[in-house]
């Protein structure tokens, strides 16, 4: 929810030592994080230590779908027991061709995760808050207050999703953003502009890990 990373390299430590099974959801991680845009366990080089990895297509990908990418056991074991692979259709042609152009743009054009990563710098000098990933949540505290800055944002040409109890506990609503490759540097000063009218940032020019005081 909160964009932060969960603790991959003390993961796979414990997996060599206990021998359980490894699973990653990385939907927000494919194409955004590692070297080459291979996620999360590319970024903190344990892709071995990986047994599953679940992606998805619809998110950086801007397509539609998802992936699991896994051992020749497992993928046999997923083809012939996974119900929402054996009943459901072949993905359209289009909709292929242009995940697979994804994969090929991710790997040749780092340039992006580079913009992605000076925007969270960027965001965090500018409000002192901790930005661990490209989804950087602000927590507003009111349900009502936080569905109205998200609906100014939205006048203001910023997409913003308000996220409110029961997804989190009360009085913690909050705003969820993703930063882009395409967003600019004009384009966070003027998010956090406005969002400044219902958040008491504290700016922090060297980025150190401070909260929002609300």
């Amino acid at each position: 929810m909160d964009g932060d990373f969960a603790p991959m390299v003390e993961l796979a430590a414990l997996r060599k030592k206990h021998g359980f099974l490894f699973v990653l959801d990385d939907a927000h991680g494919s194409f955004v994080w590692g070297k080459n845009g291979g996620g999360v366990a590319e970024e903190f080089n344990c892709e071995k230590d990986i047994d599953i990895s679940i992606g998805t297509l619809s998110k950086a990908a801007s397509s539609l779908g998802g992936f699991i990418t896994c051992s020749k056991i497992w993928k046999q074991f997923i083809q012939s027991r996974g119900r929402s692979f054996i009943f459901s259709t072949i993905a359209p042609v289009p909709l292929t061709a242009a995940s697979y152009a994804s994969v090929v743009v991710a790997r040749k054009e780092s340039w992006r995760r580079t913009e992605i990563r000076k925007r969270m710098q960027e965001f965090r000098a500018l409000t002192g808050i901790h930005v661990a990933s490209q989804i950087v949540c602000v927590i507003i505290g009111d349900a009502e207050k936080t569905v109205k800055a998200s609906q100014e944002l939205l006048e203001s040409g910023f997409y913003v999703v308000p996220v409110g109890p029961p997804a989190v506990p009360p009085n913690t609503a909050r705003l969820r953003i993703t930063l882009t490759a395409v967003h600019t540097t004009e384009d966070i000063k003027r998010l956090v502009t406005i969002l400044s009218d219902y958040v008491k940032f504290v700016p922090s020019s060297n980025g150190s890990n401070l909260i929002a005081r609300l």
